[in-house]
């Protein structure tokens, strides 16, 4: 297993320091579009502001919006909780809110919350249909079963500890698993990021050095790594995408039980 930062406290200081630096943050506010030019226009519903730069990270919702990038695949982060119990959290060993994840394909992560609860969290299971944001991303997880099995398997001390919520959200799978970057259709204001394929907050450091050497400008490594060349290649056209993914999904689970069990 790898520890990564706890993603809440990471956003919640980023937050902190751009707000002591004068920036303005503009929260629960949606960009319905914008008009691209020396000055990028953003269209939202009170107001259109004008900002000299722009990024776009929207995670999936890149692929739905911008046809050049439809082939990736969108994909399920299933995730369940329990209930309140730090002390037995800190008897197994769960002391800080650090994350751990595994190195499989479809990662397993989870993390301990500030109140004592463990969270569990399982990428690789709703893919979606011709890539699109289903209903299913915003309900409780399909997969609740699935995850309580695999908490109880990594944790047999919570197998009595009572699951409170459980959720999902759309995430996307680039056909490398890395992460790539670029200038939106050669518009030298306009950049973007994603294709993290569920692990966000690791290559996060990364992820920032090359949208701040793409939006500045410097000749320097980041901008001139390879990631920073737009996706190398991509999954196949729409039915053969979605038909294939759950075949390669259902051939990788079989073989990572396999795993599991020392087959």
């Amino acid at each position: 297993m790898a520890a990564t930062a706890n993603p809440c406290k990471l956003m919640r200081g980023l937050r902190r320091v751009a707000i002591e630096i004068g920036i303005r943050i503009y929260e629960r506010t949606s960009m319905l579009s914008f008009m691209p030019g020396p000055m990028v226009t953003l269209h939202t519903p009170d107001d259109s502001p004008l900002v000299g730069k722009m990024v776009l990270a929207i995670n999936a919702w890149m692929a739905i919006h911008f046809p050049q990038f439809e082939r990736t695949l969108v994909v399920s982060s299933d995730m369940v909780i329990t209930e309140k119990y730090p002390g037995l959290l800190q008897r197994i060993g769960l002391k800080d809110s650090v994350s751990a994840l595994d190195l499989r394909t479809f990662v397993f992560y989870y993390r301990i919350t500030e109140y004592g609860r463990l969270m569990m969290v399982n990428g690789g299971n709703t893919f979606a249909w011709h890539g699109r944001i289903l209903p299913v991303f915003d309900q409780c997880s399909p997969y609740e079963q699935q995850l309580k099995h695999s908490l109880h398997e990594f944790f047999l001390t919570l197998a009595g500890v009572p699951i409170t919520a459980r959720w999902n959200r759309p995430s996307e799978r680039s056909v490398t698993g890395l992460p790539f970057f670029g200038r939106l259709n050669d518009m030298p204001n306009v950049s973007y990021g994603f294709g993290y394929s569920g692990n966000g907050v690791g290559p996060g450091y990364m992820g920032d050095q090359l949208l701040w050497s793409l939006m500045l400008d410097p000749n320097n490594p980041w901008s001139r790594s390879p990631l920073a060349t737009s996706p190398w290649c991509h999954f196949p056209q729409k039915l053969l995408r979605y038909r294939c993914s759950l075949v390669v999904r259902n051939s990788i689970r079989r073989k990572e039980l396999a795993e599991d069990q020392d087959r």
